[in-house]
């Protein structure tokens, strides 16, 4: 149970997926169905890859959206 097993790449997914579905479903919950990690794990997984710039938000972080470096992660040109 660790940050480092939920990559950048899982967590800018959860956000794009959540993002289209209306968040019906929080991305940090999403990852942590598909991952089987904790939520407070995937939690700070997001954390992290909003530190490295793949994401941004306002207010909060469970409505997160893509940088550019985030889509470029996404389309595999980083």
């Amino acid at each position: 149970m660790a940050t480092k097993d939920v990559t950048d790449l899982q967590v800018c997914v959860a956000v794009v997926v959540c993002r289209g579905l209306d968040y019906v479903i929080w991305p940090y919950d999403l990852l942590s169905k598909h991952t089987c990690q904790p939520v407070k794990v995937c939690y700070n997984a997001m954390r992290r890859t909003a530190k490295r710039g793949y994401l941004e938000y306002g207010t909060s972080l469970r409505t997160a959206w893509l940088t550019d470096k985030g889509l470029d992660l996404l389309k595999g040109t980083q």
